[in-house]
């Protein structure tokens, strides 16, 4: 599915999903949220969204796709 704002890619934090970037690069993994530069949020960049080891903002991500039974995971 196409993401076009934070508020439509927020919906699918704490999900597994596949994440296709504008480069090509195919990320698979729980999405997350990084809301400051803390030691909470490992010192990722604030304000961006997180799938393992990989930074975004929105405006990077061409698809997006729910994998797994689509439930959210409690981490």
């Amino acid at each position: 599915m196409k993401i076009k704002t934070n508020a439509d890619l927020q919906k699918y934090i704490g999900f597994e999903v596949e994440i296709r970037f504008w480069d090509e690069k195919v990320e698979r993994g729980i999405l997350g949220f990084t809301k400051e530069f803390s030691a909470k949020y490992g010192f990722r960049r604030p304000g961006y969204f997180t799938i393992n080891n990989t930074d975004f903002k929105v405006s990077h991500i061409t698809h997006l796709k729910v994998i797994g039974a689509g439930e959210r995971l409690n981490i």
